[in-house]
């Protein structure tokens, strides 16, 4: 049932712009309507969402991506529609794009120890693509059912009673068990295209071998999941003398090559700065997915399953960290993005002997943002089977970069993030920075997936690893 209506920009600008996209497409024919599809159904039904005041995050997030896909189809409606018509249908559709990232920049409240967020269109566009990867998540994203969310509580209560029991919310780095060394694993060439060319590298696989306590709640599910019990990584090594190892840490949805050498440039990385990179593969992703896409399971549906995912992570990769250990590595850095960077920032307060780790764009905590993502009717239906957000918050100690210190030197500690992150909100990387004992950190002005444009990043990367590694 709708709430209380209203007709703001929101609501007309998205349903004008597919209107207009569904006459322009119906007038060009078949092939012209179907050209249409697409940002026609998102823009409409961002235009549905901003009608209800509790849905207008959902409206903003899909009026971004119904803008962006109308931008790339109206690219090639230049061809289809003729010019006049293709670049007015790019001009509406940018419209809408960018209108989604300012209303949704003026959301922002200010963080202290943050700098205030910009104004203009081109902070406005870096937000509008934040909104647009979500848009395309919370479409492909599975959303739990009534009876699911009642078996996800009582999981959630299980586990609350025996990690209090154990120990393990008091003291979480007791919850992570020290993995056997990784001796003999299997290793293939393989290649992929990069931006650089073609690019020879080394698959890794080897047999997880992690597993829950026996008595944790979510086990038997966990272990069900065949494809996600091989860990696999990447590898890209000089021949010739020992050099530095960089451990590379993918974020949410990633996890195949062509995806991970895209954000870990090796030709700056490998090339540049002389390192060995191994990039593994977080649980439920990449070639250890168990739904339709990379990542699905991790950071929805099931909370177990996402406290299983991300101590396997770290399980897997210590066990590959001891493997390039044996590789004669002089010196180690970790260096993660966005569920990457959680993931090396609680490595860093748990695994001895690493010179340097960068948190980017670091998510740190499980808990909000696995809330705060979810469909506003999924948060009601949490909420009135007793499980809140607080009650997350407890169960997901055992995950928290913010309950584990760093045992890397301050100087060998670096984060950065973007000011107008829609993803992982300032405050989150705020509280890391204040529990690492502000460590040299770039703030930049833009959003989540904006950092690679950004020089002081590239300098606070190069820095680090240069400064460590000398």
């Amino acid at each position: 049932m709708l709430e209380a209506i209203e007709f703001r920009r929101s609501f007309w600008l998205p349903l004008a712009t597919s209107i207009v996209w569904l006459l322009c497409g119906d007038a060009a024919g078949l092939f012209g309507l179907a050209l249409a599809i697409a940002p026609t159904f998102i823009l409409m039904a961002a235009s549905f969402f901003a009608m209800q005041p509790s849905e207008s995050k959902r409206g903003i997030s899909l009026a971004a991506l119904g803008g962006f896909a109308g931008v790339l189809f109206g690219v090639l409606s230049l061809f289809v529609y003729g010019p006049v018509t293709g670049l007015m249908l790019v001009g509406l559709s940018s419209w809408t794009f960018v209108d989604a990232g300012l209303r949704a920049a003026e959301t922002l409240e200010p963080t202290e120890g943050v700098p205030a967020p910009e104004s203009g269109l081109v902070f406005g566009a870096a937000v509008a693509l934040d909104e647009a990867l979500l848009g395309a998540i919370s479409l492909m994203v599975p959303i739990p059912s009534r009876s699911a969310v009642g078996r996800i509580e009582r999981e959630v209560a299980q586990a609350e009673e025996l990690f209090e029991a154990r120990g393990w919310l008091e003291k979480p780095e007791d919850y992570h068990r020290a993995p056997l060394p990784l001796e003999i694993p299997q290793i293939r060439s393989a290649s992929v295209w990069t931006r650089g060319g073609r690019l020879e590298f080394e698959a890794l696989s080897f047999e997880s071998e992690y597993e829950p306590a026996s008595d944790e709640p979510g086990r038997d599910r966990w272990l069900g999941y065949q494809p996600n019990r091989t860990a696999h990584a990447h590898v890209l090594r000089h021949p010739g003398p020992a050099r530095p190892w960089l451990l590379c840490i993918h974020g949410y949805q990633m996890g195949k090559p062509i995806e991970d050498f895209g954000a870990f440039d090796p030709r700056v990385l490998h090339h540049r700065l002389g390192f060995n990179l191994v990039m593994p593969t977080l649980p439920l992703h990449g070639p250890r997915k168990i739904g339709r896409f990379s990542g699905d399971g991790f950071l929805s549906g099931d909370v177990l399953d996402s406290i299983h995912a991300e101590t396997q992570g770290l399980w897997d990769i210590r066990r590959v960290l001891s493997w390039v250990r044996a590789q004669g590595a002089p010196r180690i850095g970790v260096y993660g993005l966005s569920l990457g960077g959680y993931t090396a920032s609680i490595l860093a307060g748990i695994e001895s002997g690493l010179d340097f780790v960068i948190a980017g764009i670091p998510m740190t905590s499980l808990s909000s943002t696995y809330w705060n993502h979810l469909p506003d009717r999924v948060v009601r239906m949490y909420l009135e089977s007793g499980l809140t957000l607080g009650r997350l918050e407890r169960v997901t100690r055992v995950v928290s970069p913010l309950q584990v210190s760093p045992k890397v030197p301050k100087e060998g500690l670096a984060i950065f993030a973007g000011v107008g992150d829609r993803l992982v909100p300032a405050d989150q990387v705020a509280n890391l920075v204040g529990h690492w004992g502000n460590p040299e950190t770039a703030w930049y002005p833009g959003a989540h997936v904006t950092f690679s444009f950004n020089p002081n990043v590239r300098q606070l990367i190069a820095k680090t690893a240069t400064r460590a590694t000398a």
